[in-house]
Formats: structure tokens, sequence, C-alpha cells
């Protein structure tokens, strides 16, 4: 019976030996994915959930590292781009063909499980850059396990508009318990509401990037609404922050194709009627769009804007990636964009 026990010990031990050690460099790669729909929605189930406490807030080091990766992928050379040491056993890098457009796209996304779970280990987002891209914008989605729908909306949008880039956190905003260092009233893994994270990280390498180009780049970042919200409104779309724009902007374009090609929604800017409160004011990459200082993103609004950045708030209705592409054709024409180097 001793030597029975005895067998069933370390029977034990060596399958929790292999577990733990064994299965250190287990990934989520995603292969059956074989669209840019099917692929982040793949992404989103890997992500860490609400209450999870799986998001890991990244180094300045680690951040730092993302933003050169993030350089190296808008210079339209995906093959030659390089993983550092602190992001390559946690991301991988590579082309990605669309089944369906035929089209090539360069992905930046999590793929580290080490113990197993299902779960990737950081939570820190996805990016990807078309490679033949025909309108200016960058889509953004900063609470893809919040804002139900906004996920597929954005990815559906970042491909048949043919977007220069998709940018998706990595975690639910509430997946930590801990507050956000940077504004209180939000939690840790909150990407809109904290600097410390990938999901921001690349969006000021973005800033940095498109300020060197000789059009204007534009950020469209999706949101939901509460069905309290903002009475009377489906849509509101702001420059993330308050102020009523001119009529030639194109955020007033923007409102005006959305009401034209879904009759049923009420769209509205600032100084429209319903009014809404939902500005975007306190979102951190629209500070930073809009010429907010990166030392005073977490407690300086401004009533400026720069055009370059539109919050979007939606109500359920309305997060169909369907509903919005002819919009967007409409508001941005397609051009040839040729894609500067960064030196």
């Amino acid at each position: 019976m001793a030597k029975l026990k005895r067998i069933v010990l370390l029977s034990l031990i060596f399958v929790v030996g292999c577990r733990v050690f064994g299965a250190e460099t287990a990934d989520l790669t995603c292969p059956a994915a074989t669209t840019l729909e099917s692929l982040v929605a793949c992404i989103d189930g890997q992500m860490p959930t609400k209450d999870s406490e799986g998001f890991v807030e990244p180094s300045a080091e680690v951040q730092a590292d993302w933003r050169g990766v993030i350089q190296q992928m808008l210079r339209n050379d995906c093959g030659n781009v390089v993983l550092p040491s602190s992001l390559v056993t946690i991301y991988r890098v590579q082309t990605f063909v669309d089944a369906d457009n035929g089209k090539s796209y360069c992905v930046l996304f999590e793929v580290l499980d080490g113990n197993v779970d299902g779960v990737v280990d950081r939570g820190w987002g996805t990016f990807i850059v078309h490679s033949q891209p025909r309108r200016p914008l960058s889509i953004q989605i900063a609470h893809p396990k919040f804002d139900l729908g906004t996920r597929e909306q954005g990815i559906a949008l970042f491909k048949q508009a043919e977007a220069h880039t998709f940018l998706m956190a990595g975690a639910h905003r509430n997946a930590n318990a801990a507050v956000s260092s940077c504004q209180a009233a939000y939690k840790q893994a909150d990407a809109s509401h904290n600097v410390a994270n990938l999901f921001h990280a690349a969006v000021a390498e973005l800033v940095s990037y498109d300020n060197q180009l000789p059009w204007q780049m534009i950020a469209l970042q999706f949101h939901s609404m509460g069905e309290t919200s903002c009475a009377g409104v489906d849509v509101y779309l702001t420059y993330g922050e308050g102020a009523s724009p001119q009529m030639e902007e194109k955020v007033v374009g923007l409102r005006n194709n959305l009401r034209q090609a879904n009759p049923s929604w009420t769209v509205t800017i600032p100084g429209d009627t319903p009014t809404c409160n939902l500005h975007g004011d306190s979102n951190v990459q629209g500070r930073l769009y809009n010429g907010v200082a990166a030392a005073n993103l977490c407690t300086v609004g401004t009533d400026l804007y720069t055009g370059q950045f539109i919050h979007i708030e939606q109500r359920i209705c309305c997060r169909d990636g369907v509903n919005w592409v002819q919009a967007i054709q409409d508001t941005w024409t397609a051009v040839h964009l040729p894609l500067v180097a960064k030196p």
C-alpha cells in the first residue's frame, strides 16, 4: 500500500510539474482564423474578463518598447519587424492575409498563456496596420468587452473602409479592482482613462507619426452609451470636448452622412438638440490628440480641438459596422495614401 501511495504521489508531482514547468511557453495564436473578423473575435475571447485581476500594468520600459514596434509596423515592412526582449515571448507580429478580400495586414497581438488557462497573461491589446490603406483613419476600440458590439463594429469598419490602423485594448475595463493611477473614478485597466497601458502608448506613437504626414489622420474611437443616457439621442459625436464644430468640419459631415444612411437614428453633435453631456472630455487619448501635454493628461482638459480625434457614443441599436460604412466612405473619399516612413 505504501508503495502504491508513493507511485500515485510521484505521478501527481509529474502531472503538476508538466503543467507548471512544461507549459511555460504555451500561447494562443488563433490558428483557425482566416478573416480579420474571426481573428479579432478569437483575440477578444482570450482577454482577461471583468473581476479577473488579469490586467498587468506595463512598465515604462515595455511601453517604450511597444512604441518602437509600432514605429516599425508603420513603416509598412511587417516581415522585418523585430520584437524586443520585453515583448518577444508575449506577442506575435505577422502578416495576415484576409481570406475574404485577399488583402494583407500587419498584426501585433498577445499570445502568451503561461498558466494554460485559455487567457493571455497581461491583457495588453492588439494593433493592426493595413498595408494599402485608402482612408486616413485609425479605428480604436477602448472597451471591447464592456462596450458590447464595438469590437465587431470596429474591425468591420477598419476592413470595409480600408482604414490605416486598428487598435483594440486587451482587457475588460473593470478587469482589476485597483483604481486608475491617472483618474481615480475609473479602474486600472480602463484604457481610455489611464495612461499606463499599451493602448495609450500606441495612440501616443500614432500622434507622433501622424504629425509627420502631409495630410490629417483622424482617430475614430467607438464607445457605448447606456439606455438612460442622453434621452432622445442615438449617436453622439464630439472632438473629445464640448465645443460646437464649424459646418465644414469632418464631424459635421459624418453626422450628416449618418443621418442620411440611417434616417431612423437621432445623430447629434455639440450644439444640436436633443443635448448630450457625453463629450469624452476626460478621455486621455482625446486630450492627447487635442494638444494637452503628456504630463497633464490625467488632470487637465481643454476647450480646444485639432479635429484628429472623434469620440463616438452610441446606443446598442447603432453598433453595427454595416450601418456606418457608407457614411464613413462618404465622409472620407478613398485615395491612395503613400505611407511616410519614420527615419
